[in-house]
């Protein structure tokens, strides 16, 4: 393949990710292009001749992928430098340091080894092209969703959200198992594509074929038992244990907004018409809730500020006339002195008082999280690029809000109890516990399993990505959010500045939502279920570390068979001919041309 193809395909496959993944054209996005996006990048590595060669392509690869789908960074703020082109060179490089294990194949592969492939005996070539490709795009692409520059945009199990049928699977292997599956797809139909020629020109073709079959029909199996385990679990969703009243309010604000008193009076506004729509039907409202970043002032010493803060309404005075608990985004100072301050989730009583918070774990590299923070020189070039030196400081603490439900509807039930009991259980106030990711929190496996794993029955996620101006970006957000709910069989909440804020079920349907880009407020008896242990909850991400340790122990024993097929060469070389290299160099001449000359009958060859 000329370098100019190469080139083609690579973008191609680039181009189909974008067009996969939810975007401008197309809002959720498209899993039918999704299965094919990666098979023209199956055969450009599959044509590659070097190591290098394959770098420069996947560093193509990455860094344009993540160009076309997450454009929308460079109106981070003002911050493109960092949120866009350190982030595209980082993915880039990034996937480029995965061409050693794309390229594996090709750059382990001895004489031994390439002799026996063309051998009838030999039919692991094909299987393990196949499945070795798709392993190690599911192991990229954990790698690129964790750790300190975690970024789980851009990647394929983004393209499935509207299969569902499919997106279940997440409940036992997170997201990388849908990852597999597209990935093994493309896998599939490039390695038919490199085979049509060889089969036709080889004297092995049939055992070739009945090799590529077998790939073919296990492929199938896994779809097909995908398939049916997503069948199973939309039709046996259990009902709901209890219900929470719950308003989500969207403000649709400018994040650089220089009125803090107009936002929260429009809030307030917002929340109040929904709070009187409840009380004209007979019920009361659980929890309100607004999104990240909504009041400006550091807590807790600006409590005092918003108890006379709009002028008009003052917010603490706005909360307890309601006598609802809220959760607002505010920031929270943890050192003055160190300048250390946390994006936190604020939850007030009923009577306006900050009763506890929870501050965002998972801090945007550059743009929230400043390196070397600690450091003068650092803070100074810094604050020279960009124009601040400090930053948010990640939280450390799991947490937990506990919601008094005043209206949940409890679950009928086959039996009845007639109870001795001074303080029976049937008569103690119903609870539900909550957490509150922030923002990209709800992307992080580790902070969203941890939270489950400490006791949370829903999701409330605040965030404000209206500073992104575009829709792509809202609902690139959401499909990355939805999976959480699949993976936990747990409701999910989306409180948006801007979008999209929404009702996500167990399953990943949205039960209600808000338009993109507008004002307005939410309320829905939102449904909690029982709290179940999945596979993924208890085990994690094991299927990319299954899949990690399994190249590792591979490429250990294909180093070390290599090795030994080195020294059996180099002992033929010394004991047969220790003054002459001429055999020697026949017998490299018949290991490169064993094709032409497999009939000979080596049994009697007697040097």
């Amino acid at each position: 393949m000329s370098r100019i193809l190469q080139i083609f395909c690579t973008l191609l496959s680039t181009l189909l990710i974008a067009l996969a993944i939810p975007n401008e054209f197309l809002k959720f996005g498209s899993p039918l292009i999704g299965l094919f996006a990666l098979y023209p990048f199956y055969i450009v590595l599959a044509s590659c001749k070097s190591v290098k060669e394959t770098f420069i392509l996947c560093f193509i690869h990455g860094s344009v992928a993540h160009l076309l789908s997450s454009f929308w960074l460079g109106n981070f703020h003002g911050f493109a430098i960092f949120t866009l082109g350190a982030s595209d060179l980082g993915t880039g490089f990034f996937e480029g340091f995965f061409s050693l294990a794309f390229y594996f194949p090709i750059l382990f592969a001895s004489r031994f080894q390439k002799l026996q492939s063309s051998s009838a005996s030999f039919h692991f070539e094909v299987p393990f092209r196949i499945f070795w490709f798709s392993s190690i795009y599911v192991i990229w692409e954990y790698c690129k969703s964790t750790g300190f520059l975690a970024y789980p945009w851009g990647t394929i199990s983004m393209t499935a959200y509207e299969w569902p049928l499919i997106t279940q699977i997440a409940d036992i292997t997170g997201v990388y198992g849908v990852t597999f599956l597209f990935a093994l797809f493309s896998a599939i139909l490039g390695e038919g594509t490199l085979l049509l020629g060889k089969i036709s020109n080889s004297s092995d073709g049939r055992n070739i074929f009945d090799s590529y079959r077998k790939s073919c029909l296990t492929a199938a199996i896994l779809f097909g038992l995908t398939i049916i385990y997503g069948a199973y679990r939309l039709a046996t969703q259990s009902s709901p244990v209890k219900t929470m009243n719950t308003i989500l309010v969207q403000q649709n604000r400018n994040p650089k907004r220089e009125n803090e008193e107009e936002d929260i009076l429009l809030a307030q506004r917002l929340t109040q018409e929904k709070l009187d729509e409840y009380t004209n039907s007979g019920e009361t409202c659980d929890l309100v809730v607004w999104s990240e970043a909504v009041l400006l002032k550091r807590f807790p010493a600006a409590e005092l500020y918003y108890r006379f803060i709009p002028s008009e309404k003052p917010l603490i005075e706005f909360i307890s006339e309601n006598k609802t608990p809220f959760i607002i985004g505010g920031p929270e100072v943890f050192d003055n002195e160190k300048h250390e301050y946390g994006n936190s989730a604020l939850l007030f009583n009923q009577k306006g008082k900050l009763s506890g918070s929870y501050t965002k774990m998972h801090l945007v590299p550059f743009a929230e999280l400043i390196p070397f923070r600690k450091y003068e020189p650092a803070r100074k070039l810094i604050k020279k690029m960009i124009g601040f030196s400090y930053g948010w400081t990640p939280g450390k603490k799991l947490v937990l809000f506990e919601i008094p439900l005043k209206n949940s509807i409890e679950p009928e039930k086959d039996f009845k109890i007639y109870s001795l009991a001074e303080h029976p259980k049937a008569s103690k106030e119903k609870t539900a516990f909550i957490s509150t990711p922030i923002c990209f929190d709800d992307s992080a496996h580790e902070v969203c399993r941890g939270l489950y794993l400490c006791g949370s029955e829903v999701f409330v996620n605040i965030t404000n990505d209206s500073w992104s101006k575009k829709e792509s970006s809202e609902i690139q957000h959401f499909v990355v959010a939805h999976y959480r709910s699949i993976e936990y069989r747990t409701t999910t909440i989306r409180s948006a500045n801007a979008g999209y804020t929404c009702v996500i079920d167990p399953t990943g349907k949205i039960l209600a939502e808000l338009p993109l880009f507008e004002e307005g407020a939410l309320s829905y008896k939102v449904p909690i279920y029982e709290r179940k242990m999945t596979i993924y909850a208890l085990y994690g991400d094991w299927l990319p570390w299954s899949l990690i340790f399994l190249a590792f122990a591979y490429i250990f024993l294909a180093a070390r068979q290599k090795h030994q097929e080195e020294v059996q060469l180099s002992h033929i070389k010394v004991t047969l001919l220790p003054h002459s290299l001429e055999w020697y160099e026949l017998w490299d001449s018949v290991c490169e041309n064993y094709d032409r000359i497999f009939a000979i009958d080596w049994s009697n060859w007697n040097l």
